[in-house]
């Protein structure tokens, strides 16, 4: 099953946000984002739509505002 761009990046958001939950903003790599994907993933795709770990993390933390203080502890916010 092929899935639209939009449901892709859906399925790599959610594996980042549950990856944080599990321990910490920090834990999320390409690697184990694309590891706990529902879907079939790789860390080339997952670097595709967040092309480094900032993006990846920016973007856990709009679906997510409890990880924002983690993300200035980071230097993102």
């Amino acid at each position: 099953m092929r899935l639209e761009p939009q449901q892709r990046r859906t399925v790599i958001i959610t594996a980042a946000v549950r990856i944080a939950r599990d321990g910490q903003l920090s834990d999320v790599t390409h690697g184990a984002v694309a590891k706990r994907c529902t879907v079939k993933t790789s860390a080339a795709t997952v670097r595709h739509y967040f092309p480094d770990r900032s993006q990846l993390w920016r973007a856990v933390i709009d679906a997510d505002e409890r990880f924002a203080l983690q993300g200035r502890e980071l230097g993102l916010c």
